[in-house]
């Protein structure tokens, strides 16, 4: 009888283990999955899209300051001038160099100059002028080149009085037809030529001299 126990109670310890086993199954298939690691993701994600750089300014890039216009300064050596970057620069006699944007940003009848001192290759520029004829001037008003005040060729001297109000009027030009504005910097002046009946400019020059040339290759 004492044997029959025996094999009973160890028929139930074995139903009593796979009944655990099966229990511990089913508690592992029914279980939530384990959160996700931090920074990942059950999905796939979608590469987001490179941003866009933005297109240089070519109007600051090239805008007029006490200094000089675009890369060309007072200054700088005549030889650097001639292989300014960002310009198509030929010299248009000895010791004056024509330039214009590479990009082709300003219309063809506007041109830019700098100018050696007395015009000799070997110094440093000592003016740069930018300029149209003069009828035309009305039709570039707010194109660049610009100052930092918005005045430019085109511009009228109302517009450079309010801008500059230390601009002066150069009594004596020494050429008929021509009046000036000066505006006094650090190391050089800012000169706006003006054609006296529409009262518009034409020309602005930044230079050390007192008046900028006039036909430097006449």
């Amino acid at each position: 009888m004492s044997r029959f126990r025996e094999h009973r109670a160890v028929a139930v310890a074995s139903l009593a283990a796979v009944l655990l086993m099966a229990v511990s199954g089913c508690s592992a298939i029914d279980s939530e999955p384990a959160d996700e690691v931090p920074g990942t993701t059950s999905e796939t994600s979608t590469p987001s899209e490179p941003m866009e750089t933005a297109p240089e300014d070519t109007g600051e890039r090239w805008q007029i300051s006490m200094e000089g216009i675009g890369p060309f300064t007072v200054g700088m050596r005549y030889a650097d001038a001639l292989t300014a970057p960002g310009a198509d620069v030929s010299e248009t006699c000895t010791g004056v160099a024509g330039a214009s944007p590479s990009d082709d940003q300003w219309s063809e009848d506007v041109s830019l100059w700098a100018v050696a001192s007395q015009q000799d290759p070997s110094s440093t520029v000592t003016e740069i002028t930018v300029s149209v004829p003069a009828d035309a001037a009305p039709e570039h008003a707010g194109e660049p080149p610009l100052t930092e005040e918005g005045i430019g060729l085109g511009s009228t001297v109302d517009d450079v009085m309010v801008a500059y109000p230390d601009a002066r009027e150069l009594d004596d030009t020494g050429i008929p037809g021509r009046s000036l504005y000066y505006v006094q910097g650090d190391s050089a002046g800012l000169v706006f030529t003006v054609e006296p009946e529409r009262g518009v400019i034409w020309q602005i020059s930044v230079t050390t001299g007192d008046l900028p040339s006039y036909e430097p290759c006449a």
